[in-house]
Protein backbone atom coordinates (compact mmCIF):
# COMPACT_ATOMS: atom_id res chain seq x y z
CA UNK A 1 0.00 0.00 0.00
CA UNK A 2 1.46 3.38 -1.08
CA UNK A 3 1.42 6.43 1.24
CA UNK A 4 1.50 8.96 -1.01
CA UNK A 5 -1.84 8.91 -4.07
CA UNK A 6 -2.54 11.22 -6.43
CA UNK A 7 -5.90 13.18 -6.44
CA UNK A 8 -7.90 12.52 -10.13
CA UNK A 9 -6.22 15.36 -12.34
CA UNK A 10 -7.32 18.72 -13.09
CA UNK A 11 -7.95 19.56 -16.80
CA UNK A 12 -7.35 23.11 -18.27
CA UNK A 13 -8.16 23.74 -21.88
CA UNK A 14 -6.79 26.75 -23.69
CA UNK A 15 -8.46 28.48 -26.33
CA UNK A 16 -5.83 29.98 -29.16
CA UNK A 17 -4.38 33.27 -27.27
CA UNK A 18 -5.83 32.16 -24.00
CA UNK A 19 -3.58 32.32 -21.06
CA UNK A 20 -4.04 30.85 -17.15
CA UNK A 21 -2.19 30.94 -13.70
CA UNK A 22 -1.70 27.76 -11.95
CA UNK A 23 0.43 26.83 -8.64
CA UNK A 24 2.51 23.81 -8.98
CA UNK A 25 2.90 22.72 -5.17
CA UNK A 26 5.52 20.53 -5.00
CA UNK A 27 5.36 16.91 -6.04
CA UNK A 28 2.83 17.81 -8.51
CA UNK A 29 3.19 17.35 -12.53
CA UNK A 30 1.83 19.13 -15.65
CA UNK A 31 1.32 17.76 -18.80
CA UNK A 32 0.09 18.96 -22.02
CA UNK A 33 -2.43 16.64 -23.52
CA UNK A 34 -3.38 18.12 -27.16
CA UNK A 35 -1.56 21.23 -28.21
CA UNK A 36 1.32 23.42 -27.50
CA UNK A 37 1.57 25.47 -24.59
CA UNK A 38 4.07 27.84 -23.16
CA UNK A 39 5.08 28.03 -19.15
CA UNK A 40 6.50 31.07 -18.20
CA UNK A 41 8.27 30.79 -15.06
CA UNK A 42 7.96 33.65 -12.47
CA UNK A 43 10.83 35.70 -11.69
CA UNK A 44 14.02 34.78 -8.98
CA UNK A 45 15.80 36.91 -7.14
CA UNK A 46 19.58 37.20 -7.66
CA UNK A 47 21.18 39.12 -5.58
CA UNK A 48 19.52 42.44 -5.77
CA UNK A 49 18.26 41.76 -9.13
CA UNK A 50 15.29 40.03 -10.49
CA UNK A 51 16.17 37.17 -13.09
CA UNK A 52 13.20 35.66 -15.37
CA UNK A 53 14.24 32.64 -16.67
CA UNK A 54 13.05 32.02 -21.00
CA UNK A 55 9.45 30.35 -21.17
CA UNK A 56 9.03 26.28 -21.63
CA UNK A 57 7.47 25.20 -24.91
CA UNK A 58 5.18 22.19 -23.78
CA UNK A 59 4.18 19.94 -27.32
CA UNK A 60 1.47 17.83 -26.98
CA UNK A 61 2.61 14.35 -24.77
CA UNK A 62 5.18 16.62 -22.88
CA UNK A 63 5.07 17.65 -19.32
CA UNK A 64 7.33 19.30 -16.71
CA UNK A 65 10.25 17.49 -14.90
CA UNK A 66 9.96 17.29 -11.91
CA UNK A 67 12.34 19.32 -9.99
CA UNK A 68 11.87 18.66 -6.70
CA UNK A 69 10.59 22.03 -5.54
CA UNK A 70 10.23 22.19 -1.83
CA UNK A 71 7.77 25.54 -2.60
CA UNK A 72 4.47 25.91 -4.93
CA UNK A 73 5.20 27.95 -7.86
CA UNK A 74 2.85 29.82 -9.71
CA UNK A 75 3.41 29.04 -13.40
CA UNK A 76 1.27 31.34 -16.36
CA UNK A 77 0.20 29.15 -19.28
CA UNK A 78 0.03 30.36 -22.80
CA UNK A 79 -1.68 28.92 -25.89
CA UNK A 80 0.66 30.43 -28.78
CA UNK A 81 -0.90 28.78 -31.62
CA UNK A 82 -4.32 29.14 -33.28
CA UNK A 83 -5.93 25.73 -32.36
CA UNK A 84 -7.13 24.59 -28.87
CA UNK A 85 -4.87 23.26 -26.12
CA UNK A 86 -5.38 21.17 -23.01
CA UNK A 87 -3.03 20.71 -20.37
CA UNK A 88 -3.48 18.44 -17.15
CA UNK A 89 -2.33 19.08 -13.57
CA UNK A 90 -2.10 15.65 -11.20
CA UNK A 91 -1.44 16.47 -7.90
CA UNK A 92 0.11 14.27 -5.04
CA UNK A 93 -1.98 13.71 -2.24
CA UNK A 94 -0.84 14.93 1.29
CA UNK A 95 1.50 12.17 3.32
CA UNK A 96 -0.41 10.81 6.11
CA UNK A 97 0.73 12.54 9.16
CA UNK A 98 1.86 10.21 12.10
CA UNK A 99 -1.45 10.23 13.76
CA UNK A 100 -3.15 9.06 10.97
CA UNK A 101 -0.53 6.12 10.20
CA UNK A 102 -0.37 4.90 13.89
CA UNK A 103 -4.15 4.71 13.65
CA UNK A 104 -4.57 2.90 10.70
CA UNK A 105 -2.03 0.39 12.12
CA UNK A 106 -4.53 -0.19 15.07
CA UNK A 107 -7.49 -0.17 13.36
CA UNK A 108 -5.46 -2.83 11.00
CA UNK A 109 -4.11 -5.08 14.09
CA UNK A 110 -8.06 -5.29 15.51
CA UNK A 111 -9.79 -5.60 12.30
CA UNK A 112 -6.85 -8.60 11.24
CA UNK A 113 -8.00 -11.00 13.46
CA UNK A 114 -11.57 -11.62 12.63
CA UNK A 115 -10.70 -10.91 8.74
CA UNK A 116 -8.39 -13.98 9.17
CA UNK A 117 -11.03 -16.04 11.38
CA UNK A 118 -13.67 -15.21 8.67
CA UNK A 119 -10.73 -15.94 5.72
CA UNK A 120 -9.79 -19.65 7.10
CA UNK A 121 -13.51 -20.66 7.84
CA UNK A 122 -13.47 -20.62 11.84
CA UNK A 123 -16.14 -17.69 12.31
CA UNK A 124 -18.18 -20.13 14.24
CA UNK A 125 -15.52 -20.38 16.47
CA UNK A 126 -14.70 -16.80 16.91
CA UNK A 127 -18.35 -16.31 17.44
CA UNK A 128 -18.40 -19.04 19.94
CA UNK A 129 -15.58 -17.91 21.67
CA UNK A 130 -17.11 -14.25 22.18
Amino acid sequence: MSLHTTTPPLTQNLAPGQSAWICLVPGSTLRTTQGDVTVHWPPQACGLTLHAPPPSLLGAGQHLPQNGQAQAVWLQLHNPLHRFAEVQLMEAAAAPRPWQRVWRGLRAAVQSPRKAATDSGHSEALHAAR
